[in-house]
C-alpha cells in the first residue's frame, strides 16, 4: 500500500473564499464587489467570517466596509490584505459587527448568504456553478513563501440585493487571475477548501 507524503511546510490557513463583482459592462468599474472569507480554522488569525464590501449605488456615495462575526479575525485580516498591497476594497475602517447565514450545503449547484449589520443587509447569490476546477501552486499574494491549493467554481450568473433594493450590473472577466491561472475567472466565483501552506525550510 502507497504511503501517504507529509508535506513538509506548515499548515497556515483553511478557507472557502466568495467573490462577486458586478459592473455596467464595456470596461466600466466594477459599483458592487464583494469579497467574503469563510474561515473554520487559521494557525494565527482565528476562525469566522469576514466580508469586504464596495458599492456604489445610483445617486449616492460609495461605500467600503468590512463586516465581521470576531472583530479580531476582521483586523487581522484587514493587516493580512494590506502587507500585501490589497486596494480592491478601502481597509481602512474598522470592522463594523455582522452575521452571516450560508444556505444549505446540500445546494450543490448554488450557494447564497445573507449578511446582516446594522443598517446594512446584503443579499448575494451564486447561481448555475460549473464544473470544478483543482488548481495549486505559489501563493498569488506571497508567492516565495507560501503555496495554495483551491476547488474553484464559475458561477453561471451571479446578483445581489442592498438593504433590499436588486443591484443591477452583470458579471465580467477577471483578467487578474490570468499569471497563476492561465485564464480568467467570471467575477462571479466560488473557491472552497482552500489551503494555505508556508513553505518547509529549502
Amino acid at each position: 500500500m502507497s504511503v501517504a507524503t507529509i508535506d513538509p511546510g506548515r499548515p497556515d490557513l483553511l478557507m472557502d473564499h466568495f467573490q462577486l463583482g458586478l459592473s455596467a459592462g464595456n470596461g466600466a468599474e466594477p459599483h458592487f464587489y464583494l469579497s467574503l472569507y469563510v474561515i473554520p480554522w487559521s494557525r494565527e488569525m482565528g476562525a469566522g467570517h469576514v466580508a469586504l464590501l464596495r458599492y456604489h449605488g445610483p445617486g449616492g456615495p460609495g461605500t467600503d466596509v468590512t463586516l465581521t462575526d470576531s472583530p479580531s479575525l476582521g483586523r487581522a485580516q484587514q493587516a493580512n490584505l494590506r502587507s500585501v498591497g490589497y486596494s480592491r476594497v478601502d481597509l481602512a475602517s474598522e470592522p463594523r459587527p455582522a452575521s452571516f447565514t450560508r444556505s444549505a450545503l446540500t445546494d450543490q449547484d448554488h450557494v447564497r448568504y445573507l449578511i446582516s449589520a446594522p443598517g446594512l443587509e446584503i443579499e448575494a447569490r451564486w447561481d448555475d456553478l460549473g464544473e470544478a476546477i483543482f488548481a495549486y501552486g505559489p501563493a498569488p499574494q506571497r508567492p516565495d513563501s507560501q503555496r495554495i491549493w483551491s476547488v474553484l467554481f464559475e458561477a453561471g450568473h451571479g446578483s445581489a440585493t442592498v438593504n433590499g433594493a436588486p443591484v443591477h450590473g452583470r458579471t465580467y472577466a477577471m483578467e487578474h487571475w490570468i499569471p497563476w491561472l492561465g485564464r480568467t475567472l467570471n467575477s462571479a466565483h466560488v473557491a472552497r477548501g482552500e489551503i494555505l501552506v508556508d513553505n518547509g525550510p529549502g
